[in-house]
């Protein structure tokens, strides 16, 4: 495929040009990177509100500022100043961080179940669809994308199918991705206190909510819906259960949304799905995808290993991913590389569809320095993908992602970054059609 050719061919390069140097053996206390200006997201947003990655980065950052504060408050319960009272600091620590990781994402400020309502409202902003998170204190605190009505998600899917589709399996990307960029950066960068307890958190959400969708928690929601949910419309969640959602409108494009069932007592249809409601192969289909879920578990991240060691200056890590998308899934082998001062990453993916399989790369060069106060990141992906679910049809591109840094002070930087990408998905952009995005922003680091 002429794009993989000259994706590798560009890194390898780029990568003949790096400086071989010494590891770094600092270990960081806190390193944040805050996203001020994303362009055209934010102007094509309807709610005019967080572009994606902004969402990301921002419930990134208050994990990042909470488990400082956990780090420190460990050290003074439990002082680790004996090998047994290191062992008893790191049990503390890993024990804090997974409480909070488990009850603390669900609370309605940046974390992870506020940045997963937006990453469903990001998509459905882009296709000039308004939406409210419904985790997020001015509004209310219940896990919901709401304000939208029956007769705005019913043109979407007879008009653009795989945008609603995507709007579905967006939400649980944000946690796949949030562990791709945590468990890739906490390898470049040694830190105080790694986010193991986490990457367990988001992996386990993942699998979970396909575990309540294929169980009957999904039948028993939908026929307690109207008891518990607002009558009118425009105050219930777009989706319901996102997955059961999913695979109903995946396996049926062609059923109009209103021939759902009526919400007794309220306004509309009744939007959740229970997984007695679907077919038997849609049954079979999301019952296999629960098991994929669990490659999301094969991370030694989860385990506290950040990096595996090869020898003198060379080190490596690995970790598998799976995410539901609006052609099917997609399955990934990523593959991040320490040589010298080299911050490699490469990366192998799987498309699948209903009846197709294709494929997809990714290589990347981070924290290249590229003079006393310049450095750089270029993430390069080339792929071939199912155009949808059901058809044969796929796309053939790829996209390019490159962010210059500027240090403007000890610990403070400022970057502006060019990411471009043909039609297809990409985890992370909320656009199927081409797209050229700028952003700007700072980065934050403390040792």
């Amino acid at each position: 495929m002429k794009i993989k050719v000259l994706i590798a061919a560009s890194l390898a390069l780029l990568a003949a040009h790096l400086p071989a140097q010494a590891q770094d053996t600092l270990q960081y206390k806190l390193r944040l990177t805050v996203p001020l200006v994303d362009y055209p997201q934010l102007t094509d947003l309807s709610q005019r509100y967080v572009s994606m990655d902004q969402s990301l980065e921002y419930a990134r950052g208050m994990y990042e500022l909470s488990f400082w504060g956990i780090n420190a408050l460990s050290d003074a319960i439990v002082r680790p100043k004996s090998p047994g009272k290191r062992i008893w600091n790191g049990i503390l620590k890993y024990g804090m961080t997974l409480g909070f990781s488990r009850f603390a994402s669900e609370l309605p400020i940046p974390l992870g179940e506020w940045a997963h309502e937006e990453f469903h409202r990001t998509v459905l902003g882009v296709n000039r669809i308004a939406s409210k998170n419904g985790n997020w204190f001015p509004n209310r605190w219940d896990g919901t994308v709401y304000g939208i009505t029956d007769a705005a998600l019913s043109a979407l899917k007879q008009t653009n199918p795989n945008a609603l589709l995507y709007a579905y399996t967006a939400g649980v990307q944000s946690e796949v991705l949030l562990n791709k960029r945590i468990v890739v950066e906490d390898f470049y960068k040694k830190r105080k206190l790694p986010k193991g307890a986490l990457v367990l958190y988001n992996a386990w959400y993942v699998h979970n909510y396909f575990r309540f969708s294929t169980s009957p928690g999904s039948d028993s929601a939908k026929v307690w819906s109207p008891t518990f949910e607002n009558p009118l419309e425009t105050e219930r969640d777009f989706a319901g259960a996102d997955l059961t959602a999913w695979a109903y409108d995946m396996f049926s494009p062609e059923t109009a949304f209103t021939e759902r069932t009526r919400f007794k007592g309220g306004e509309g249809v009744n939007r959740r799905v229970g997984f007695s409601e679907l077919s038997k192969e849609t049954q079979a289909f999301l019952l296999r995808q629960k098991k994929l879920s669990l490659l999301n578990y094969l991370n030694p991240a989860i385990l506290m290993i950040n990096r595996i060691r090869l020898g003198r200056g060379v080190a490596f890590s690995f970790f598998t991913q799976y995410a539901p998308t609006h052609f099917g899934n997609s399955i990934s082998l990523i593959l991040p590389v320490q040589v010298g001062n080299r911050d490699l990453l490469f990366g192998a993916y799987r498309y699948d569809n209903h009846d197709h399989r294709y494929y997809g790369i990714e290589l990347g060069v981070a924290n290249h320095r590229l003079a006393d106060k310049w450095c750089a990141d270029l993430t390069l992906q080339g792929w071939q993908q199912p155009e949808s679910f059901l058809k044969q049809e796929h796309l053939t591109g790829g996209a390019v992602r490159a962010r210059l840094f500027h240090a403007i002070g000890k610990g403070l930087s400022a970057y502006v970054a060019l990411n471009g990408k043909t039609r297809g998905w990409e985890m992370g952009s909320p656009y199927l059609a081409a797209n050229l995005a700028a952003q700007f922003g700072m980065w934050v680091e403390v040792h």
